[in-house]
């Protein structure tokens, strides 16, 4: 099985995260996915994506892939709309952006979050071709210090 490079982007943040990386099987489609705080980012890495490293700020991180012939999977692009809502009842916009490395298609928003809280996340993935969204939901602890 090949690792695309939003991947290996999304598994090189598991050392940074509360939780590790997780994904989403949808018949054809998985989504990997992980959510963090962007002060646990490489300070290169965050400025390599245009992330801002912050204690309020969060990060999403979603990569989908279409299940290819012998247990192969490619990358493969799609639409994103999803909100991210606080225990405390508040809820924020979810505005990703698509950055395609190698060959390869990964999707992030930064978002304002305030920790110690858990967040739940809802993300409609629209796969490139497909008529209908798959929606991925979880949820994620954000520890102060």
């Amino acid at each position: 099985m090949r690792i695309s490079a939003s991947i290996a982007f999304v598994l090189a943040l598991i050392p940074f995260a509360a939780r590790s990386q997780y994904d989403q099987d949808f018949g054809n489609v998985i989504a990997h996915y992980n959510a963090l705080p962007t002060e646990r980012l490489l300070p290169t890495m965050a400025k390599s994506y245009g992330v801002v490293r912050a204690r309020d700020q969060g990060l999403v991180i979603i990569a989908v892939e279409r299940k290819g012939s012998e247990k192969v999977t490619i990358p493969a692009r799609a639409a994103l709309e999803g909100s991210a809502t606080s225990m405390s009842g508040q809820t924020v916009a979810l505005k990703f952006r698509e950055i395609v490395e190698d060959g390869s298609v990964s999707y992030i928003s930064q978002f304002p979050i305030s920790a110690p809280d858990t967040y739940r996340f809802t993300v409609a993935i629209t796969p490139e071709n497909a008529t209908s969204p798959y929606t991925l939901k979880f949820t994620q602890d954000f520890v102060g210090d």
